[in-house]
């Protein structure tokens, strides 16, 4: 069957091939004599061009001649100046004697100012539409049929300057009538097998004379030759229009078109001195005869030629066939060794892969077993302070001071044990991809100042230089994680902190980059120190999972490893970049590149305008940070001029003092802030606020010093919305009053909770009984479903629900208590308290029906900002 098949295969695969090769042949073929078409045409164009180049020349010749026959005569008239018709008659007799007239068929001829004309044999008669030649210009010439015979005329006449008066008429015109074929008839050439013919037109196509034999018949019937010429198909891209516009910017030009299946030439010449356009049509057949000749044989001998060359080739091709079966047996045998080879290859590579693999697993436990021993150390360290100082409580309770120390330790190791298990907490929910973003609308610069907020006081305690600046921030307002972007920049500046000898320099940056698509801000931030850097090797490595530096300066900071893995992953998350630049001892810059939704600008142009500031003066030593707010300032229509020092402020001042406020830096090197601020008070005209700037830190310091001469202060780095805060302040007062007592706003209320842990439990009565509220504490959701339903209305406040507890879980009994027909099932606030802190976390006990979410372990601050807002205490205290 094999057999069979392989031979009906050596017999229909010389026949495609042949087919093949045949296609291919008469496609090149093909292919050669379209190009050889177009030579052909190019060889045409360039005979035609050649020989009517001369007959062209010829005929501008021949007429300057006759027109100036015409101005002889013309110039003989007027020197004869005759006085009577008898006189004129005599002149023009004498005219046609010395020309000959009678054989160059040339007849004088004077025309009066009525169109009437005179000949030397005395005839006279009125030339039609005469009036067409009045403002015809100096020289006048026509075709026409004045005497009435069957030859068709040419007038070449010139205009007199002065007339000459006859009695009656007026003479106005000289000069002569002649035969056209005479003319005509020179227009012609034996280069085309005597085939061509000639056509005479005006400007608008109209047929004057035509030179097509009576035997063959005219090629162009009717009247209007344009027209026709319209009519016809061109080639070779050429056009009606093309042709005329060559004609119209050369006075010559040459087509290729067809009329009624016959293709010819056209070559189109507009006549000198005239209004004519003189037409040389030739049938193709005899343009460039013997080329075509010469290419057809080509062709042929081609198409011959290819014919045989595939014969050969097919012949080739069946040779070879029958040498590579010969040939099969022992490629075959060549196969089967090269196969055996590559099994033999493939299993080594088998081996290898697997030893990698044990190597990677190996390596993949022993950082595991890094990471539990680094947590294992990490983890007991703040235990044993935690158990430690606990021992110490018991021992020195008598004592109020060292009570409020070791507690304070307590509470400080505490948090660093919360930040250790909420790093692999975290870690392990990214690599879970169970990760979400709750995205809401922000400012930008209260994202800056939680971070620096929380970042500041370990800065200080480290003796830290700590800078926060910005450059082209244009888009305050953003939607974003606050929480998760927050936490990116603590872990970066964090970091930076911990990894910095005391007394180090850490700057965080804030750039807002060009636009890559509408609607989203691009930000760069950027953490950089002068601390202990890292090596080359460890720098590829940094964002990976479980990994930390091992020497004898980092072994001793506190940390799992996670944080630049968390912090990488976030960043990815969010959909943006992180990269470091490090060098050993030299510090390190960690960039983070985030694009961000542009949300609806809070600080936009009706503050402004509704305020009437509109000109504003800066004071800064520092060009860079005067630049950006004139920068963010320019958007709102607010006009910005600033002065590097407060000299420079004072002389701007004297010359324009029509600010509508007054931003001044603290510190500056020849006159300080101070100064500066008392000289322009004193100088204004008409009082406006003066605002202070200054670095974070040095706000209380400035605070507490003697009275200030201004009426604000605005912490760098400068952000549109906190001056329009500060501002609102000032204009407007928003201030709390003096002297008010501060007191928990919990104070007094009652509270239904659910807690199944005793010690929980304990901590959450003894903490409201602190702040002067009380509570009811059942073990289960069942039991307090029960306790709400029993309640009378307003006898809680709030219900405080923990969410894993038995029977009856936290999220089932809100749905219960909302459900049921107590008067205020659908009313009373009901506050999430448990340690399930995730994001997804929040939006179940969200979806449950639950007002607010407060994680454990519990911050009474955070928890009483918390019931504020669920029973809407805030605005209350702003009104």
């Amino acid at each position: 069957m094999k057999r069979a098949y392989l031979k009906k295969n050596r017999i229909l695969l010389p026949i495609l091939l042949t087919l093949v090769i045949g296609i291919g042949v008469v496609f090149a073929l093909s292919s050669y004599r379209d190009y050889l078409d177009e030579l052909i045409y190019q060889e045409r164009l360039n005979q035609m061009t050649e020989v009517t180049k001369e007959l062209y020349s010829s005929m501008d010749m021949l007429m300057s001649n006759e027109w100036a026959t015409a101005q002889f005569i013309r110039d003989g008239a007027i020197g004869e100046q005759p006085e009577t018709l008898e006189q004129l008659t005599e002149y023009l007799n004498k005219i046609q004697n010395t020309y000959h007239a009678g054989s160059n068929k040339l007849t004088p001829i004077a025309i009066d100012d009525s169109g009437r004309y005179y000949t030397a044999s005395g005839k006279k008669g009125v030339i039609y539409n005469i009036e067409k030649l009045v403002d015809c210009g100096e020289r006048i010439s026509s075709v026409t049929n004045i005497f009435g015979t069957d030859e068709t005329d040419i007038l070449f006449i010139y205009r007199l300057e002065e007339p000459i008066r006859l009695g009656s008429c007026t003479i106005s015109y000289c000069g002569y009538i002649k035969d056209f074929s005479i003319i005509i008839n020179r227009y012609h050439t034996d280069a085309f097998c005597g085939q061509s013919a000639a056509y005479l037109m005006n400007d608008s196509g109209t047929k004057l004379y035509a030179t097509d034999s009576e035997a063959r018949g005219q090629i162009f019937v009717g009247r209007n030759i344009y027209s026709i010429l319209e009519d016809m198909t061109y080639t070779h891209g050429n056009s009606y229009a093309s042709c005329m516009q060559t004609l119209q910017e050369t006075g010559n030009s040459i087509a290729n078109a067809s009329l009624n299946g016959t293709e010819y030439y056209l070559c189109l010449h507009r006549m000198a001195d005239t209004n004519w356009v003189l037409m040389l049509v030739i049938p193709a057949q005899y343009v460039a005869t013997n080329t075509q000749i010469l290419i057809d044989s080509v062709v042929t001998t081609l198409l011959f030629a290819g014919l045989v060359l595939g014969i050969i080739l097919v012949l080739i091709l069946i040779i070879a066939m029958r040498m590579q079966q010969q040939e099969q047996l022992y490629r075959k045998e060549q196969e089967n060794s090269a196969k055996i080879e590559v099994s033999r290859q493939e299993a080594e590579q088998a081996k290898h892969a697997a030893e990698e693999a044990f190597k990677v697993a190996d390596a993949a436990n022993n950082s595991k077993s890094s990471f539990l021993t680094n947590m294992s150390h990490d983890i007991r360290t703040p235990m044993n302070a935690i158990v430690g100082f606990a021992d110490l409580l018991e021992r020195d309770a008598d004592d109020p001071q060292k009570v409020r120390e070791y507690t304070k330790k307590i509470k400080s190791s505490g948090q660093h044990l919360l930040g250790l298990i909420n790093d692999v907490l975290d870690m392990s929910k990214i690599e879970a991809g169970k990760t979400n973003l709750s995205l809401s609308e922000e400012r930008i610069a209260d994202v800056i100042d939680g971070a620096e907020t929380i970042i500041r006081p370990q800065m200080l305690k480290k003796g830290h230089v700590f800078e926060v600046v910005t450059h082209d921030v244009q888009h305050e307002s953003i939607v974003v994680d606050k929480l998760r972007l927050n936490q990116i920049l603590l872990n970066l500046l964090s970091n930076a902190c911990k990894y910095t000898p005391n007394g180090g320099h850490i700057v965080l940056s804030v750039t807002e980059l060009p636009n890559r698509r509408p609607q989203y801000a691009s930000f760069r931030f950027t953490v950089q120190d002068n601390g202990y850097g890292m090596t080359e090797e460890f720098a590829v490595r940094i964002f990976d999972t479980f990994t930390r530096e091992e020497n004898s300066v980092t072994n001793k900071v506190q940390g799992t490893g996670l944080g630049m893995a968390i912090t990488r992953s976030l960043v990815k998350l969010m959909g943006g970049q992180i990269s470091v630049q490090t060098q050993k001892g030299r510090g390190s810059t960690f960039t983070v590149e985030l694009e961000l939704q542009i949300s609806d600008e809070m600080g936009n142009a009706s503050f402004w305008e509704q305020n009437g500031i509109s000109h504003i003066l800066v004071v800064d030593d520092s060009a860079q940070v005067c630049r950006d707010i004139a920068l963010s300032m320019k958007k709102y229509g607010v006009e910005v001029k600033y002065a590097l020092s407060g000299e420079e402020a004072v002389r701007i001042v004297r010359e324009d003092c029509d600010f509508d406020t007054v931003m001044i830096d603290w510190y500056m090197t020849s006159m300080s802030g101070r100064q500066t601020a008392i000289e322009l008070r004193r100088l204004m005209k008409r009082p406006c606020p003066f605002i202070l700037l200054s670095s974070y830190d040095l706000n209380d310091t400035i605070a507490k010093s003697e009275e200030l001469p201004v009426d604000g202060i605005l912490a760098k780095p400068f952000f549109v919305s906190k001056l329009r805060t500060t501002l609102d302040e000032i204009l407007h007062g928003h201030e709390k009053g003096e002297g008010a007592e501060e007191f928990s706003a919990l104070n007094g209320l009652h509270f239904l909770a659910a807690e199944d842990n005793e010690l929980n439990a304990e901590i959450l009565k003894e903490m409201l009984k602190i702040v002067g509220a009380s509570v009811d504490i059942y073990e289960n959701g069942r039991l307090v479903v029960d306790a709400f339903q029993r309640s009378a209305p307003g006898q809680y406040t709030a219900i405080l629900m923990d969410v894993q507890m038995p029977e009856m879980n936290g999220l089932e009994a809100t749905r219960a208590i909302r459900a049921s027909v107590h008067p205020l099932a659908v009313t009373i606030p009901i506050i999430a308290m448990t340690a399930n802190a995730f994001s997804e976390d929040i939006h179940a006990c969200l979806e449950a029906g639950m007002n607010a979410h407060v994680s454990k372990p519990i911050d009474m601050a955070c928890f009483e900002q918390t019931v504020r807002r669920v029973l809407g205490m805030e605005a209350g205290e702003e009104g």
